[in-house]
């Protein structure tokens, strides 16, 4: 490397800009500032780490940032968490409103300490990219996680030859290619429009595991079922109809990403069983699945792999199968029908549903009846606005309103949700379902507890309200 055309200087953190290719995290190439700092602060620790530099009254000594100039602007290609911390510490406004309760407020020695900071001026991003790659892989700065690896890679990619980003990372084109191809997969999942803010910020994170879900691509069971192939650039391709293929995509994503609330864990992993996973879209290819393996969805029998290293695993909303390896694991525990929502489970990322789910889940419906139609109609009506909110349909109904300011009523919602072209549904029958008579008088019933104080309430017809509502909150819960 030819250090003489690199510089050493002090700089203003307010005069730098965060880089919008920084491997960290998923931002679009134009992406605000604002939009930048977010993301570090919800994946990458920096309230943390602004709270050290307050702590340490300034960044450590002997850790320069680097920056090199594009367009114009100073950008910082090494040190984007350290500059967003000292820019919020020396200007609160730039602070999100979210954290800006949580982030330190800077003593006078600290901001004096950050005012400027020193910085290795780089040529080029190309002259500084062996400096970085060192930096990140042998111990010294954080570690990238194996999807900034990947993320790095496949921005190297947008500038640069293969040859040349096989060059800059130390490794061959196969390997190179190996981290592109995952990137692609995992990028379509972002890339989907069914996400709510909590799920994006879980598929965001560097936390994510991402091994179940670019390993089932692998597969020939996913290859026959998806009917996919890839281009010379990794981009993923199938033969289903555009609305099927995002469809199944979304499915994945949702099984082998996201963590199903109920256990902290997805539902599908690499043990998933894919003869049983791709059932109905295996037998509708006329592959060689068997009627047995497609059938024994949900059942207590253990599927012959057809992969090396499967082993049986239910998809959402199937049956759990026997998986601890007895020989005999004996009859299972017949399972109960619900007379309330004893059974209820939720399968999406929502706090307030979450919460709301295991509370309606544990309380005595017959000892405290009133609390229970109370929860119960919370519950309905929180399920529906997830539904609006999920779909991006929420603020067509909020235009519908006459009044200004007023948020749209129950009775709005369901009439809204009931009608298929409106597109909050996919099923129809979900929409008959809100549609039908026994939905308005299960509302009727809850609406008289909630608000009217002559009415009187019964456990029996409690639980009849539960039982017609009941579906269409199971139906949202399970991430539909």
């Amino acid at each position: 490397m030819a250090t003489a055309q690199w510089k050493t200087r002090a700089v203003k953190p307010e005069d730098l800009h965060l880089d919008t290719r920084n491997p960290r995290i998923e931002v679009a190439a134009d992406a605000s500032p604002s939009a930048v700092r977010l993301k570090l602060l919800e994946h990458e620790d920096v309230l943390e780490l602004a709270r050290g530099i307050e702590r340490q009254k300034g960044l450590f000594f002997g850790e320069r940032i680097v920056t090199t100039l594009e367009d114009g602007v100073e950008v910082v290609l090494e040190g984007n968490r350290r500059v967003a911390a000292c820019q919020m510490l020396l200007n609160r406004a730039l602070i999100p409103v979210s954290y800006r309760a949580r982030f330190p407020v800077a003593s006078a020695e600290t901001l004096a300490a950050i005012a400027k900071i020193s910085a290795d001026v780089a040529p080029s991003r190309k002259a500084a990219e062996p400096i970085l790659t060192k930096r990140h892989t042998e111990q010294g700065a954080k570690p990238w996680s194996p999807v900034a690896k990947m993320r790095r890679a496949a921005r190297l990619l947008e500038h640069l030859p293969v040859e040349e980003v096989a060059a800059t990372l130390g490794t061959t084109v196969a390997q190179v290619n190996k981290l592109i191809r995952p990137y692609r997969l995992l990028k379509y999942a972002l890339d989907l429009p069914t996400w709510s803010p909590q799920e994006r910020l879980a598929l965001e994170g560097d936390k994510l595991k991402t091994n179940p879900y670019t390993r089932l691509f692998t597969l020939s069971d996913t290859k026959a079922a998806l009917k996919i192939r890839f281009d010379k650039d990794q981009n993923i391709h199938s033969d289903l109809s555009p609305s099927k293929f995002k469809k199944e995509m979304t499915r994945i994503a949702r099984d082998f990403l996201l963590p199903d609330p109920a256990t902290g864990q997805p539902v599908a992993s690499t043990r998933t069983d894919t003869s049983v996973y791709f059932a109905d879209l295996l037998g509708a290819a006329s592959s060689d699945v068997s009627k047995k393996e497609a059938a024994s969805v949900g059942k207590n029998t253990s599927p012959t792999s057809k992969d090396e290293g499967k082993s049986s695993s239910s998809p959402r909303g199937a049956h759990p199968q026997q998986t601890d390896g007895s020989t005999n694991p004996g009859p299972a525990a017949t399972p109960r029908a619900s007379a309330f929502m004893e059974n209820l489970q939720c399968h999406v990322l929502d706090d307030r549903l979450i919460k709301m789910t295991t509370e309606i889940k544990q309380i005595n419906h017959r000892k405290r009846p009133i609390a229970a139609a109370l929860l119960l109609r919370a519950i309905f009506e929180c399920t529906l606005v997830y539904k609006l909110q999920q779909t991006k349909t929420w603020g067509a109904l909020v235009k519908q309103q006459t009044t200004a300011g007023r948020d749209p009523s129950l009775a709005d919602i369901i009439k809204f949700a009931k009608n298929f072209n409106n597109g909050v549904f996919a099923e129809q029958n979900i929409c008959k379902m809100l549609n039908a008579h026994t939905t308005q008088t299960a509302k009727s019933y809850l609406d008289g507890i909630t608000h009217y104080k002559y009415q009187d309430i019964d456990v029996p017809t409690l639980e009849s309200v539960a039982n017609n509502l009941r579906q269409v909150i199971v139906y949202i819960l399970q991430g539909h």
